[in-house]
């Protein structure tokens, strides 16, 4: 949207999930508020923060209703202050094929516009959510799970985030398999010693603690941001070796 060229008063047609300004439309409610926030260059900066602190009043779940969060009061404070000055009527909103019947909303500042916006958006489970990998605000739809955006990625010229993070939980992933398939093979061969009778129940518990602690410290080490494949090999091989050598 370009605010720049918005004018105030402002009137906006609400139906379920979506509205028009005038005739431009339909956007999805909480789409404006994330265009805002994902303009990192917007000099309006007390509206952004503004913006960002009813997001982190609710702590990232953007439900309707929470019982609780983990914001400090003075978040709460500052979000229940957050007081607008609108008009509501209603109204019919006409398209090819349908009438709408609407709510009629009339701001007079930017600012009523986008915290009653992003408001009703989270209200359906619409809101701005931050990019896991860029870090930048995207436009999050109730029931989507995805945490990057579509974006090109930083240090990319054509991968977005979506696909670079995507691939990253991938072999994440498959190292945190490699490790537990290791740790089970390793359990495996020890627990039919210990059904034969080649090995106490003692031998075997102690066993089965000292490995448990290496596969969790293999674990750890494979979580580093930045790994090699041969670091990674290294690892792999040490497992084996420690949860083998009796």
């Amino acid at each position: 949207m370009d605010f720049a060229s918005m004018t105030f008063p402002l009137t906006i047609d609400v139906s379920g999930t979506q509205y028009w300004i005038g005739d431009e439309g339909p956007y999805k409610l909480g789409m404006a508020a994330t265009e805002f926030l994902a303009d990192e260059d917007s000099a309006n900066g007390s509206l952004r923060e503004e913006l960002e602190n009813c997001l982190r009043v609710f702590n990232g779940v953007f439900h309707s209703f929470v019982d609780s969060f983990t914001g400090t009061q003075e978040q709460m404070n500052r979000f229940m202050q957050n007081s607008v000055l609108c008009t509501v009527g209603y109204g019919y909103h006409a398209v090819p094929g349908s009438i709408y019947l609407v709510e009629r909303y009339t701001f007079t500042s930017l600012r009523d516009f986008l915290l009653v916006e992003l408001g009703k958006g989270i209200l359906y489970g619409n809101s701005p959510r931050q990019c896991r990998l860029c870090g930048r605000w995207y436009f999050h739809e109730k029931g989507d799970r995805t945490i990057y955006c579509d974006r090109v990625a930083p240090g990319e010229t054509e991968r977005t985030c979506r696909e670079v993070g995507a691939r990253a939980v991938f072999e994440k992933k498959i190292q945190d398999e490699e490790a537990w398939k290791i740790y089970k093979r390793a359990y495996k061969k020890y627990y039919a010693r210990l059904m034969k009778g080649t090995m106490t129940q003692e031998e075997f518990k102690a066993w089965a603690d000292e490995a448990a602690a290496e596969r969790d410290k293999a674990l750890r080490q494979l979580q580093r941001e930045k790994i090699s494949e041969v670091l990674m090999a290294e690892i792999f091989r040490e497992l084996r070796e420690k949860l083998n050598r009796q």
